[in-house]
């Protein structure tokens, strides 16, 4: 009879250290390898294969392929950026990029199996992109990012969204990707010689009378397939996803999206309510004998025909985004993917559309859009007060919220709070940043402080006529001033406070010490104006306050204790100085 053997040697703390990270690691690279996959790329196992391009030996940590896009990714697993690394894979693919055709042969030869799928295009007609995914925060300002501007850098947030979105709507989710990555319906594929359009031949067109609207905003609904909306829509948020890639419409929910999709299954049927939509600038109608109708001209016809471009991304959802994401493309073996792939084409969902003025500006569209959002959404579903602080942003850039909620964007970028802030629903552990823009911020860099008080608006020596007329450039300039000022106190605060700082217990970076730090910087105007650094910083060494979890005296919403307690100690702020702020 043969022993038992001996029971499993116990591991010790840093084997069991070692296989958590390792286990991390592998959910990390398998996070990356899915979300191209599951977005209906390619996948070539490209790692560990090194290859001559040019003046380098390269490695691919993995390579992805949809018709004649290609993505090569690089994974970094590092708790801290490595400039040498970014360095080198940054001039890697410029040599990748010059030598195309290198590129691809080698992966002919690496893997024959894929030749026909690589041969259907010529060399010169491969889009390539680099994108460098970190497993933790890039941590790169936007300096140290044009540098290394051939690598798109996406952080964990980034890569956390669109993996989200190929578990929620699988091969659909590649327009949001081509959204990102820049591209055009043109790009994909073959070149064609003109684009397609829609043809809807029985709009209705809302006179201007019966909706009220007198901002030249005209209304138009009419029924469109689930298929061409999942591939000429978007949803609701900013163009630029370096500023924020979240806006405020909610994530895909995966479970309502799920739920949708069985019941379009098992029913086969329509909904009836509407999807709510701003169309694109190049939409056009057209009479019975097929002449063009100018928009404003409209209300007069009643047949007319709406002739709607097919492009990608270029109709925007406001609101009933999974209604339509329900019918995703599917890989042939999801539960569903043989009943909706019928649907997709066949059912027709009922749109109201938004057709803007041309001359409209963008903030004003996107103002009308997310009012319409809001008016939807908070009868159902409350909504989130960070997602109402960047509404506030869209709705009217020019106000105290949205001046307080662009200048923490711009801060999130600073070297002194870099990705700190909780700016998206899919930061975790951040610094929530509601609570510091409605307390605190707004203050600050409002245009209209109350009597007797003072902003930093006081002190900007920008175009002060410009801003009032709402000039982009102006509104840029003072949201760097504000930016400026707020980042060298803080720098000064963190050169006092450098162990807290940096120290994950430590109350120094609560909302509660920000906010009481901000309300300082705010009463200093009156006695001190506007000061530099070194002022702040030699100041700032007088004071005397624990910011040790079990030592903090300040609880909830105790900013202005706190602040007093700085300006007495630090800036020599008599009662009567207190009382008057």
């Amino acid at each position: 009879m043969k022993k038992r053997s001996r029971a499993a040697k116990k591991m010790t703390p840093q084997e069991k250290e070692k296989l958590e990270i390792s286990r991390k690691n592998a959910e990390f690279r398998k996070k990356i390898r899915n979300t191209f996959s599951g977005s209906g790329f390619t996948y070539y196992p490209t790692v560990e294969k090194h290859f001559s391009i040019g003046s380098r030996m390269v490695e691919l940590d993995y390579l992805f392929q949809y018709e004649n896009i290609i993505v090569i990714c690089e994974d970094n697993t590092k708790k801290k950026k490595d400039i040498d690394h970014i360095r080198n894979k940054n001039e890697s693919f410029i040599e990748i990029k010059t030598n195309k055709q290198t590129l691809l042969s080698w992966l002919i030869e690496t893997f024959p199996e894929k030749a026909p799928l690589i041969n259907r295009y010529r060399a010169d007609r491969y889009f390539l992109y680099y994108v460098y995914i970190s497993q933790t925060e890039v941590d790169l300002t936007d300096e140290e990012k044009l540098r290394y501007n051939n690598l798109l850098f996406w952080d964990p947030e980034t890569l956390a969204y669109f993996n989200r979105m190929s578990q929620c709507i699988h091969y659909s989710a590649r327009y949001e990707l081509f959204r990102y990555l820049g591209l055009k319906n043109e790009d994909i594929g073959y070149s064609g010689s003109e684009g397609t359009k829609t043809t809807i031949k029985a709009p209705i067109i809302y006179p201007q009378d019966a909706t009220g609207l007198r901002n030249g905003v005209r209304i138009v609904s009419f029924m469109m397939s689930a298929e061409k909306l999942l591939s000429t829509s978007y949803i609701l948020r900013k163009d630029s996803w370096e500023e924020s890639m979240f806006l405020y419409q909610r994530l895909i929910e995966k479970d309502k999206v799920k739920n949708i999709r069985a019941f379009l299954a098992s029913k086969g049927e329509a909904f009836y309510n509407n999807i709510i939509v701003a169309l694109p600038d190049n939409i056009t109608f057209e009479d019975d004998s097929g002449r063009s109708v100018p928009v404003e001209r409209i209300g007069d016809f009643q047949h007319c025909k709406l002739i709607l471009p097919d492009e990608m991304n270029s109709v925007c959802i406001i609101d009933g985004q999974h209604r339509i994401f329900a019918h995703y493309e599917a890989p042939d073996t999801e539960k569903y993917e043989a009943q909706i792939s019928i649907l997709r084409s066949q059912l027709h969902l009922l749109v109201t559309g938004l057709i803007f003025p041309p001359a409209m500006k963008e903030a004003e569209r996107i103002k009308i859009q997310s009012e319409i959002f809001l008016d939807i959404n908070n009868n159902t579903k409350k909504v989130a007060p960070n997602v109402l602080t960047h509404i506030e942003m869209v709705k009217d850039p020019f106000s105290s919220i949205g001046l307080a909620r662009r200048t923490i964007e711009q801060l999130n970028k600073k070297r002194i709070f870099l990705n700190r802030f909780e700016l998206s629903g899919l930061d975790n552990s951040k610094i929530k940043v509601a609570s510091i823009i409605k307390f605190a911020l707004k203050y600050l860099v409002t245009v209209t402080p109350a009597a007797g008080k003072r902003s930093l608006y006081e002190f900007w020596r920008g175009d002060k006529a410009a801003f009032q007329e709402k000039d982009e450039a102006a509104l840029a300039d003072y949201i760097s001033f504000c930016t400026s000022c707020i980042n060298d106190f803080f720098c000064a605060v963190k050169d006092n406070y450098s162990r807290e700082w940096d120290d994950p217990s430590s109350k120094l970076l609560s909302v509660i010490s920000i906010n009481g730090f901000i309300m300082t910087l705010n009463g200093l105007l009156g006695k001190y104006g506007v000061n530099d650094f070194q002022f702040y910083r030699d100041r700032l060494k007088n004071l005397s306050i624990d910011f040790s979890k079990d030592a903090f005296l300040y609880t909830s919403s105790q900013y202005k204790k706190l602040s007093r307690q700085i300006l007495s100690e630090a800036f020599d702020f008599a009662d009567e100085d207190l009382n008057s702020i």
